[in-house]
């Protein structure tokens, strides 16, 4: 059977816009017992719907009348968003099904969704226009970098020299890098023209590079040092191979003395609205070493699915990790006719972790509570609900029942439980939290909560979340964890100054904070968010909540630029972090597209100071680089 579902806009305002679905049967067949789902963003108001049974859960929509559809008949109906105008045709439906009952049971079918007719005229998409490549294209800007005479040429019995065991894991991945680009073997050994040299005067995760044509020299105290040394000598290969007769491949010689602007520069990936398989998130970690980041944030959980195996709590990976039609946890933003999701194993995780770490990639994992907390709730029941909380809220994604109870012992068991587990997993010395968008209204009329409140004086509900964020980082602390957290962390006033804080409302939030006496890194969703769309037209991929975000804005993004601080108060930015979330990234091509070359951007904001950043400069040395995304096959913005 055959069926569309048009969306248009009808009325547009400035709030509370007005919309029309137009639900089409293009079967022969007649439909009796029918329930339309399809999603969408934004809140519907459900007094608005113009008539039928109308509720929403997340992103889903359930519509039904009660009346049969017969063949090649329409059904009409209008409601009301909670929203600015949109301007996207990624803010129409994401996708729909419809559910059938008969004798046999229930089946789902897919259901057509063109774009949303938007009412209003919108942009024409402008192509992404660079200047010819530099001879040397270096991203992010090296702190001082010398030209040089000369060329080293790539020869059969190149090889890497190692002696020091900071540069073992760098010298690793190099060879392995190397060895595919220029298809032949640069192996590590005693001896080679490629050589790793301890220098003591460089500190930290400075680095030199010295090429010249009778070999290469990388010199640093630190393995990230030398992982950095590598990520440029990367940089420098020619995307392509010559025509030359004895060798293929010759790197420019240059001398680079560099380091990083920031300490802390990361890339968060949500993997729980969709699943990411491990060779992309594999892959991704590949390139962020390659553009200097140095930590890969893991956003596991959510309320659309749990993505990391605990051994106490099957049920995590065995409900929480998948949604469907006919799932515990209902289907959201897209596949609504059929199961989505997936989760790590540990020995998944393992194999992510050792693959950064050859990377000079820290993997922080997340595990976002109190909110956010849906599919974990849904998964284990009998340990995170209180029967007797009559508490009435909706979150900003339109969940009821997405948040923790702080008046449950059970909760305090899930909680140390899994980061526990967690804790043990990876090695990084620190765990988000989380934190973010507990909504208006939770825990008002929930008796545990009362009792909590009046056992510890609390005047404020805003206090349990502070208590339940406290016992957190306690029992972190116990192992050897700091406690990283979004914003709102700080809400109640009980963690301690030693949580860093990743301000993602705003740089004003975060300046806040560090008023507060937070340390702090800093991800305004205003130029770090890369689910944002990179341009005006309608058919850009993306959404623009926070803001639309070109690669001109991404890389204009100044930390704290427009706020007036003091040294002192910027000494408390550690770093600078970008996002992809993927409410509506779902597919290889996607995923790429939203990242790239935006993702290069951010790359030189976090780690080249200032006065060396230049627009027409970056343009430049962006078209050279985009040579080698070409070479890769990736789906970058054009």
């Amino acid at each position: 059977m055959t069926f569309r579902l048009d969306f248009n806009a009808i009325d547009v305002k400035p709030e509370n816009s007005r919309f029309a679905l137009v639900f089409h049967n293009l079967s022969e067949k007649n439909i009796e017992k029918w329930q339309l789902t399809f999603s969408v963003s934004r809140y519907v108001y459900p007094e608005s719907v113009s008539h039928g049974n109308f509720r929403q859960i997340g992103s889903l929509c359930i519509f039904e009348t009660g009346e049969p559809l017969n063949a090649n008949e329409h059904l009409y109906l209008e409601f009301t968003h909670r929203t600015k105008p949109f301007s996207l045709h990624d803010e129409g439906i994401g996708d729909a099904c419809l559910l059938v009952t008969t004798e046999d049971g229930i089946t789902a079918y897919p259901v057509e969704t063109p774009p949303i007719n938007l009412g209003v005229p919108t942009p024409e998409r402008v192509p992404l226009s660079l200047p010819e490549p530099k001879a040397i294209n270096l991203i992010p800007q090296p702190k001082a970098l010398v030209e040089t005479s000369g060329q080293f040429a790539i020869m059969d019995d190149c090889a890497i020299a190692v002696r020091s065991d900071e540069a073992k894991l760098a010298a690793q991945w190099l060879s392995e890098e190397m060895s595919s680009h220029v298809r032949k073997d640069i192996t590590v050994k005693q001896e080679g023209q490629i050589q790793f040299v301890v220098d003591k005067q460089l500190k930290g995760e400075r680095y030199r590079l010295s090429v010249k044509p009778t070999g290469i020299v990388i010199s640093a105290t630190e393995a990230s040092g030398f992982t950095h040394g590598v990520s440029t000598l990367l940089q420098l290969l020619p995307v392509q191979a010559t025509h030359r007769h004895y060798f293929a491949y010759a790197i420019p010689c240059v001398e680079i003395e560099d380091h990083p602007r920031f300490g802390y520069r990361g890339m968060m990936l949500d993997c729980a609205r969709h699943f990411h398989p491990v060779r992309r998130i594999k892959d991704l970690i590949n390139q962020l070493a390659r553009f200097k980041f140095n930590h890969f944030h893991w956003h596991l959980t959510d309320d659309e699915g749990w993505r990391i195996q605990i051994d106490a709590y099957p049920e995590l990976t065995e409900i929480g990790a998948w949604r469907g039609p006919f799932e515990a946890i209902e289907p959201q933003y897209t596949t609504l006719s059929k199961i989505h999701g997936g989760f790590y194993t540990k020995d998944d995780i393992r194999e992510v972790i050792a693959y950064a770490e050859r990377r000079g990639i820290t993997v922080v994992p997340e595990i976002d509570i109190p909110g956010h907390c849906r599919a974990a709730i849904k998964s284990l029941p009998q340990l995170l609900v209180e029967d007797a909380d009559k508490s009435i809220y909706a979150s900003i994604q339109n969940f009821n029942d997405n948040v923790l109870n702080p008046g449950l012992k059970g909760t305090y068991t899930f909680l140390e439980t899994v980061l526990k587990e967690v804790s043990d997993l990876f090695p990084a010395p620190y765990v988000h939290i989380g934190a973010d968008e507990v909504p208006e209204g939770v825990w008002i009329n929930s008796p545990a909560c009362q009792a909590l409140m009046k056992t510890h004086g609390y005047k404020d509900f805003k206090d349990l979340q502070g208590h339940i964020l406290r016992h957190c980082e306690d029992f972190l602390s116990t192992k050897g964890k700091q406690m990283f957290g979004w914003e709102e962390v700080v809400f109640g006033d009980k963690v301690s100054k030693d949580t860093v804080i990743f301000s993602w409302i705003s740089d004003q939030s975060g300046l806040d904070c560090i008023q507060n006496g937070y340390n702090v890194v800093l991800q305004p969703g205003q130029a770090t968010y890369l689910d944002m769309v990179q341009y005006y037209s309608a058919d850009e991929p993306g959404t623009d909540w926070a803001a639309k975000v070109p690669l001109e804005a991404a890389y204009h993004y100044e930390p704290l630029g427009n706020s007036k601080v003091t040294a002192e108060e910027f000494s408390k930015v550690k770093g600078i972090q970008c996002a992809l979330w993927c409410e509506a990234t779902n597919t290889q091509s996607r995923f790429e597209y939203m990242l790239f070359p935006r993702l290069l951007a951010v790359a030189e904001v976090c780690w080249s100071a200032k006065e060396q950043r230049d627009w027409a400069d970056f343009q430049a040395r962006l078209s050279g680089q985009l040579q080698y995304l070409d070479r890769l096959g990736i789906n970058y913005r054009r």
